[in-house]
């Protein structure tokens, strides 16, 4: 198996538990360094926010957080982790005569299609999209200069398969928040992150508005396991 996101917080033994294959099979697993200069062509900014998302007025401050850090004249993706607020967020912003593509209003290729369009003309262009935008999508050079993440993407177990996962853990006391929760973030978060440097000549900006990073121990895990982009904290 080959993959850019086969680890997660910067280990194997997550993808080892999923694929079923224990510590001493066998199995062998190989790391390559990327060749690109993250520390040159990127910046990863943990925003100032004053409330985390779990607080109830979070929503409000994604709003007045994104109004002031987005440039219209850019090609900026904005990653939500709710379908919900994205569609609050997108709502308030367009009142306040912002142009946006937002996920599930058109067909994906259709939103592509327009972004690639408005940046080929030298214009800015803002899609809004949840998860599915935050892999597989490959824009290139000027066509993508600023992710930005607005929660980290935490899932909720729903699966039949994930529930039993989190029953085993627990059973034999260990915490399935640690286990399987944070490392499957950590994977989702590197693959967020990939959407801004597609080649080694590549340049941007990638802003997270999730003080988590920072004031919850597990945020330091979060953040190593990302490549080494220039760091700034706000």
């Amino acid at each position: 198996l080959c993959s850019a996101t086969l680890r997660a917080l910067n280990s194997f033994q997550h993808f080892r538990m999923q694929a079923g294959l224990s510590d001493n099979d066998g199995s062998q697993y190989l790391h390559v360094d990327s060749p690109f200069n993250y520390q040159q062509n990127a910046q990863l900014v943990i925003a100032d926010m004053p409330v985390e998302p779990t607080a109830p007025q979070f929503t409000d401050e994604l709003v007045r957080k994104l109004a002031k850090i987005i440039n219209v004249e850019e090609a900026t993706l904005v990653l939500f982790s709710s379908h919900w607020q994205m569609k609050q967020v997108a709502q308030a912003l367009r009142k306040q005569k912002f142009s946006l593509k937002v996920q599930g209003e058109e067909s994906r290729q259709e939103i592509i299609a327009h972004h690639k369009n408005k940046i080929e003309k030298n214009q800015g262009s803002i899609i809004f999209g949840s998860q599915s935008f935050s892999e597989g999508l490959d824009l290139p050079g000027k066509l993508l200069t600023h992710v930005i993440i607005t929660k980290l993407p935490f899932a909720v177990p729903t699966s039949p398969v994930e529930e039993a996962q989190s029953e085993y853990i627990s059973a034999k006391g260990g915490n399935p928040f640690l286990s399987i929760t944070v490392p499957d973030a950590s994977k989702k978060l590197v693959q967020a992150c990939g959407r801004l440097l597609r080649s080694e000549q590549d340049t941007g900006k990638i802003t997270i508005l999730d003080r988590r990073l920072v004031s919850k121990r597990y945020g330091k895990a979060l953040l190593d396991a990302l490549p080494p982009f220039a760091r700034i904290v706000e």
